[in-house]
């Protein structure tokens, strides 16, 4: 730790840094504090992150970054931008959720070296890459800060990640997925989070339909682990058995956080109790930080609120009295309900909230005080009820960052599959893309009416959510069971693989006429995967790629999960004379699980 204090005005700054003996990282965040007897100052334009790195004018910087998300085809898609003599690129979020629109990870290539940068704030950030020349400067911070601090008070910047590497910059990116999952991820009882699979449900459904259709599930020997409960649950709306997600009555009740009297007469215990007895994880949607116009919450503690904007007011987490009130609050129905994850959502943008509760000496002041409010809310929670899995949402996917994914899970990467026909194409990429930076993530799986293998795979992951009969009161599927056990039991079977080093075996794309395919490999367990997928329109039957992360000295058999005879080769051969995959089908997939013998 490094402190230093200015004598005049007592503004301390302290640098709190972790330097990591078991990778080339290091990390810190930065505190100020005001230790004088009045106001400091302003402090303006704080950049946690100002270095830079020497390249000769001759060697390239070129910036591998992404895309967040959008609800879009093209979300965490892959992006490479090359800095020439005096550019920039300048990255941030589309709005003041941390990866809505620009993931907050970004890997800088100089020559055969590199650098790889995280940002932990779920809200606004920005980082600016600079080609000089002869350096690279790079410098990252919150969007804006402009403000002075009172006497007494202290504030946090953005978490900063630097993690280096040498010669391959995939390997630069597995390095991070390693890091990540040792020293970023939620563990419990000593192992790291495992991804659940879970069934998807629309919350306005009556309680005796979610404990049917769990019924179902177990009676049929479908291996779901959690029962998802989503939005619709709570409020005084009249029950509409047609309701979906797309429908507003759900939306104007946010705010009114208890059980909805007609549909959960009797509470969630119920179904908690239900689920519990079937084994059966319990997964609940809240949307804490917003409250609609005229709720019970609004209505009792205006105090406690930001708006309204549009009739929704934003939740002020800095204020200590409302952050108790809504962690008493959400813990209590977990733990009335026997909730074992607790997912969040965030549905709009609090920018221009907190731009109209800051005064204009204290510019990003409520920003800074409900990001701190957000973290030591979900602290409390995982404090209060051990073992509890939280789900990182904010409108799909637009909070992923490395402060969020220390203690959640993004089990709905994009609101892109709330649309049930969905293009598998879409979850592809979600998949390929966001595997370079963050390990832990889920697909999803929506074809309801016909079995659909190709769809299936695109899902594949360290966990999975189906939505199988969602607004279905009645707990009835039209998939064939052998089907579907089948294709459940394949996850099953390779989502340990997803722990593993990341290796994408074809260029990224999004066209309809391509292939796309990638490999997961254990080293630690001398076992791996691949999983090839030939599109609809490619006009392609064969592909052969080279593996990648193999002891090159050791025989390797890969088993289809297709049918057919096993293949035995050397891991030299497969890494430099190619690994043959034939695909008859479009849309079609292949999927190979392989293990080392000697």
């Amino acid at each position: 730790m490094l402190t230093l204090t200015d004598p005049k005005t007592g503004l301390q700054c302290r640098c709190e840094v972790t330097v990591f003996d078991d990778f080339p990282a290091i990390e810190w965040v930065l505190y100020f504090k005001n230790n004088g007897d009045k106001p400091t100052p302003i402090i303006e334009d704080i950049l946690p992150l100002d270095t830079t790195f020497s390249l000769a004018k001759d060697r390239p910087a070129i910036v591998h970054h992404a895309n967040g998300s959008d609800c879009r085809m093209d979300d965490f898609a892959p992006l490479e931008t090359q800095l020439g003599q005096n550019s920039q690129l300048h990255l941030c979020p589309n709005c003041a959720r941390s990866s809505s629109g620009t993931l907050p990870f970004f890997n800088i290539e100089m020559g055969s070296e590199g650098v790889i940068g995280a940002i932990g704030w779920s809200g606004s950030w920005r980082a600016d890459i600079t080609r000089r020349e002869d350096d690279v400067q790079l410098s990252a911070g919150m969007k804006k800060t402009h403000l002075k601090l009172l006497p007494g008070e202290e504030i946090r910047t953005p978490r900063i990640l630097l993690l280096f590497w040498e010669n391959d910059r995939i390997q630069g990116h597995n390095m991070l997925r390693r890091f990540i999952l040792a020293h970023h991820t939620p563990y419990y009882d000593g192992e790291v989070l495992q991804a659940p699979v879970c069934e998807l449900e629309w919350g306005e459904n009556p309680d005796y339909s979610q404990i049917q259709k769990a019924r179902w599930c177990r009676d049929n020997d479908i291996p779901t682990e959690y029962i998802w409960i989503d939005a619709g649950w709570f409020g005084d709306s009249p029950y509409n058995e047609n309701a979906t997600t797309f429908d507003p009555g759900w939306w104007s009740q946010v705010g009114n956080w208890w059980p909805n009297k007609i549909t959960y007469p009797n509470g969630l215990k119920p179904v908690g109790d239900a689920l519990k007895e079937m084994g059966l994880g319990f997964v609940l949607w809240i949307e804490a930080e917003r409250a609609f116009n005229g709720t019970k919450f609004v209505c009792e503690h205006p105090e406690w609120f930001i708006g309204p904007k549009e009739d929704s007011y934003l939740l002020n987490l800095g204020l200590p009295e409302a952050r108790k009130a809504i962690t008493d609050l959400v813990s209590d129905i977990l733990i009335e309900g026997g909730v074992t994850c607790y997912r969040q959502d965030f549905n709009f943008d609090p920018a221009s909230y907190w731009e109209e509760a800051d005064t204009p000496d204290r510019v990003g002041m409520s920003e800074i005080r409900h990001i701190e409010g957000l973290y030591a809310f979900w602290d409390e929670l995982r404090s209060r009820i051990p073992g509890l899995i939280i789900d990182n949402c904010a409108g799909g996917g637009r909070r992923i960052d490395l402060e969020t994914i220390s203690r959640s899970i993004p089990l709905w990467r994009s609101d892109f599959q709330c649309w049930p026909d969905f293009d598998p194409i879409g979850m592809q990429g979600q998949t390929s893309g966001l595997s370079l930076w963050v390990p832990l993530s889920t697909g999803c799986y929506s074809r309801a009416d016909e079995p659909d293998t190709y769809a299936f795979r695109s899902a594949l992951g360290p966990g999975l959510v189906t939505t199988l009969n969602m607004y279905g009161v009645e707990p009835t599927c039209k998939l064939p069971f052998d089907w579907l056990r089948k294709a459940m039991a394949e996850e099953f079977r390779v989502r340990k693989y997803f722990y593993g080093d990341f290796y994408p075996l074809l260029s990224f794309t999004l066209a309809d006429d391509a292939w796309v395919a990638w490999q997961f490999d254990r080293s630690d367990l001398g076992e791996g995967m691949v999983l090839a997928i030939r599109r609809p329109n490619s006009p392609f039957i064969t592909m052969v790629t080279l593996l990648r992360g193999l002891d090159p000295d050791a025989v390797y058999e890969f088993a289809s999960q297709d049918g057919g005879d096993s293949i035995k080769a050397m891991g030299n051969d497969l890494m430099n004379m190619g690994f043959r995959i034939d695909i008859d089908e479009k849309p079609g997939s292949v999927l190979y699980i392989y293990k080392k013998l000697r």
